[in-house]
């Protein structure tokens, strides 16, 4: 990050909470691990049409990638460009698991009434008018997701530092929201549920 970036809007995430922001066409959206080792489930729709949505789907198939880099354009689901990553101080994200719900606490660790990511974004959305059938399937920045040659997907622990961030360029109005996850039966978030920062800044 430079120094010339003028801050608009701050918001922190408590561990295993979300919070719910606006990002205008222009401006930089920094999601930052405040501690280290916390994976930040990101969904976002376009503020005049919510029925448009960052979409991880398309976005694989419109890089041919599994993995992010600089550079990059996350599309839409109308296959639109939505954000371009500027800036990634982290060893990596995710793009293929789905959002922790109820059921997964309930079906996969016969876990009951356990805090979820789509329970959280349901939450934090709902003065949008925004409802849990409508989310797409999240961007899970800071996780950490391997393949094994045979396709078996191993949810590894999060790799990131205190402080390590990636920055989006929005490129179109929207309505976003980031969950720090409160899966805490799985190693991806390690021994404790931790904060997220997320800041809004003019770009350029």
């Amino acid at each position: 990050m430079t120094d010339d970036k003028v801050l608009v809007s701050e918001v922190l995430v408590p561990g295993g909470h979300a919070k719910a922001f606006e990002v205008k066409k222009g401006q930089l959206l920094q999601i930052i691990d405040a501690e280290g080792g916390q994976v930040a489930d990101f969904i976002a729709f376009n503020q005049k049409d919510h029925s448009e949505k960052l979409s991880p789907t398309h976005t694989r198939i419109s890089l041919k990638s599994l993995t992010l880099k600089v550079g990059d354009t996350l599309r839409s689901s109308m296959r639109k460009p939505m954000f371009e990553i500027v800036e990634d101080r982290s060893p990596s994200h995710d793009i293929l698991i789905a959002a922790c719900d109820e059921q997964r606490y309930l079906v996969d660790y016969g876990v009951a009434e356990h805090r979820s990511c789509v329970a959280n974004f349901e939450e934090v959305l709902a003065p949008y008018g925004i409802g849990r059938e409508t989310f797409p399937d999240p961007f899970n920045i800071f996780q950490s997701t391997h393949i094994e040659q045979d396709g078996t997907l191993v949810q590894e622990p999060c790799k990131t530092a205190a402080g390590d961030f990636i920055l989006l360029k929005a490129l179109t109005d929207i309505v976003g929201a980031v969950s720090a996850c409160p899966m805490d039966l799985n190693p991806i978030g390690g021994a404790r549920l931790t904060d997220i920062r997320v800041r809004v800044y003019e770009g350029s």
